[in-house]
């Protein structure tokens, strides 16, 4: 299979000796075209480094990065290749406060469209994203939704084969940052846009179509999600109080309030429902 990403043996240590930091562990991933994948785990587990790795804002200390089958290595004009093959979303919108939202949208296409073509796509865009009235807005003039909205627009001002977005919902109440998810689905489903989502909130996560969960630079497990009902099963399962209830004795659950035949119960669901779908898992 032919994968928009590849990552081989993806290692990242910052630092020398005894105070060296292994930020990424030998990661093997790939990611097919028009995926929407979530990236979680602990702080300091290496997601938002994956990203930058990905992204070309950062170089491999062993170990490829294969974008559409070229090593991200071998690429000589970085930026040029961020420009037109990536786009980000950040947890700040990174707006330029003095540009309205068309204005921020072209940004990313100076150099490589004409002026007349960048405000037609940047138009296009924002009404793609559902601000085609805020087209005389500065960023302090949006809503945090709205600023997030303008972000992905100006993401996919060059029809970028890949958006990454570490932590998109992050300043944002529950109900913009489930618009803003409701956004991206519809972008992955009607476009075809390929997205890599780093994020901390399982609510996020479970909407997506495969959760990455790492630990300490490595990629600890993958989910495939079929169901928000399974995914909170799965990770569940992976929670303390999961392992907790698989792993004990009915005797020993009693302390938490719950009787043998509960234990029973709840150790079945889990066993049955809360495993990883992937092969092999």
């Amino acid at each position: 299979m032919d994968w928009l990403i590849e990552t081989r043996d993806l290692t990242r240590i910052y630092g020398d000796g005894d105070q060296a930091i292994h930020a990424l562990d030998g990661v093997n991933l790939q990611v097919r075209k028009g995926e929407l994948i979530a990236v979680m785990g602990p702080s300091g587990s290496g997601k938002s480094t994956l990203l930058n790795m990905i992204g070309a804002l950062d170089v491999p200390t062993r170990g490829q990065v294969l974008f559409e089958g070229q090593d991200l290595a071998k690429i000589r004009n970085k930026d040029e290749f961020r420009a037109l093959k990536v786009g980000f979303v950040f947890q700040l919108h990174n707006l330029i406060p003095t540009l309205t939202a068309p204005e921020n949208v072209e940004v990313p296409m100076m150099g490589h469209l004409s002026a007349g073509k960048r405000r037609k796509r940047s138009r296009e865009l924002l009404e793609m994203v559902g601000l085609g009235d805020r087209m005389r807005h500065l960023p302090n003039q949006l809503s945090g939704g709205q600023r997030q909205r303008v972000a992905v627009a100006r993401a996919l001002a060059n029809n970028p084969a890949l958006v990454l977005a570490d932590e998109p919902t992050g300043n944002l109440d529950s109900v913009a940052g489930q618009d803003l998810m409701d956004l991206l689905h519809k972008l992955n489903r009607e476009q075809g846009n390929t997205f890599l989502v780093v994020t901390h909130d399982p609510i996020v996560a479970r909407q997506t179509d495969r959760v990455i969960v790492m630990a300490d630079g490595r990629i600890e497990r993958e989910d495939l999600i079929h169901s928000p009902l399974e995914e909170d099963l799965k990770m569940w399962r992976h929670s303390g109080l999961g392992k907790r209830l698989l792993e004990s004795d009915p005797q020993d659950l009693q302390s938490l309030g719950v009787t043998a035949e509960q234990g029973a119960a709840l150790r079945e669901l889990l066993d049955s429902n809360g495993k990883s779908t992937l092969p092999g898992q």
